[in-house]
């Protein structure tokens, strides 16, 4: 890929006479070379990009490094991120367009440019749109929906009547549309509570490994327009994930919350059902949330409260040995001081 396109897509400019030059893929700075690209999002290492044999560095506007080719962007690593893209290996891994060995109901629709993996089962009236790729071992249950453009990884199961837009990710061992964890009691043992709802995952969202997103009870789950969710999240029945809101790992989401637009929940927090986190809220790491969360508010700790107080808090915490201490030797003083009271008196 010629330098000139890669600074057309980042909206910045080069040099004339090196405008031809040959872009054979990005790597980290340590390990660039005369035909790679890479980026410096750190200014802390801009003596080791110098010193790198790197030739081309997308750099932020205003950081020139001496004898490189600086591509000047405004964010590095966002320009990182649009870069990696074009060098990203899509292709499919298995032979196509349908492996031999893949089941596919005759009532669904299949486009023919899809690649479908050994392995995989296409239930029935099913519909998959142009360019999407099915990995092996993939099962795509009846009346299920996959738009354009998007990658099931092996191993992924899509249950009954899923609607998914398009250029979506999801990856390998994600369960979408399973039942959610509903029960009602009888003389102490559980009735189980069929589900009736579906998932919907809009376009251009991406789902990570071992996710699992329960089916809703009658209304459907939604995973809204460009949400991220990291591996091993388990969302459950009716939540909906706002836009471009992102869940990291090992988080759990109750039944019927409602996540905002641009909320970032980091790792292992739990959120309670049937609360409502508000747009461009911050759930800090193992968090227990169990009340609704207001916009913009960043809560963190068990139970979750304001993110500065619980950072005060934990500060806190590293005095209470020595604190302990000086209580035992102040509750002594106070002793020797009624003793010598009484004895005065």
């Amino acid at each position: 890929m010629k330098l000139s396109e890669i600074a057309l897509l980042l909206n910045c400019s080069v040099p004339d006479e090196v405008a031809g030059k040959e872009i054979t893929g990005i790597t980290s700075v340590d390990q660039a070379d005369d035909t790679s690209i890479t980026f410096l999002s750190d200014a802390k290492i801009k003596d080791v990009a110098a010193s790198s044999n790197a030739t081309v560095i997308i750099v932020k506007k205003g950081t020139l490094i001496n004898g490189k080719i600086n591509l000047e962007v405004d964010d590095p690593y966002l320009g990182y991120a649009k870069v990696a893209q074009l060098f990203e290996d899509t292709t499919p891994l298995f032979e196509g367009p349908v492996h031999p060995s893949a089941i596919v109901d005759p009532s669904s629709r299949i486009d023919p440019s899809v690649f479908i993996g050994p392995g995989s089962v296409v239930g029935k009236e099913c519909l998959i749109g142009e360019n999407t790729i099915v990995g092996a071992r993939c099962v795509i249950e009846n009346n299920s929906r996959i738009g354009s453009d998007c990658r099931i990884d092996s191993g992924v199961i899509i249950r009954r009547d899923t609607i998914i837009g398009n250029r979506v990710i999801i990856q390998s061992g994600a369960v979408i549309g399973s039942e959610g964890f509903g029960n009602a009691m009888e003389n102490g043992k559980f009735v189980r509570i069929p589900c009736f709802g579906n998932v919907v995952i809009e376009d251009e969202a991406e789902i990570g490994a071992n996710v699992t997103v329960d089916r809703g009870n009658f209304k459907p789950t939604i995973i809204r327009r460009g949400a991220r969710i990291d591996n091993l999240v388990q969302v459950a029945h009716n939540v909906e994930v706002g836009e471009d809101s992102a869940i990291a790992g090992q988080a759990g989401i109750s039944g019927s919350t409602r996540i905002g637009k641009g909320v970032l929940i980091a790792g292992q927090a739990g959120l309670v059902g049937h609360i409502e986190i508000g747009d461009g809220a911050f759930i800090g790491a193992k968090a227990g949330v169990s009340k609704s969360v207001k916009p913009g508010e960043k809560v963190t700790g068990y139970p979750a409260r304001d993110l500065m107080k619980m950072r005060r808090i934990e500060a806190a915490q590293l005095y209470l040995p020595e604190m302990k201490r000086e209580l035992r030797k102040i509750r002594k003083e106070i002793e020797e001081l009624k003793d010598l009271q009484k004895n005065n008196k």
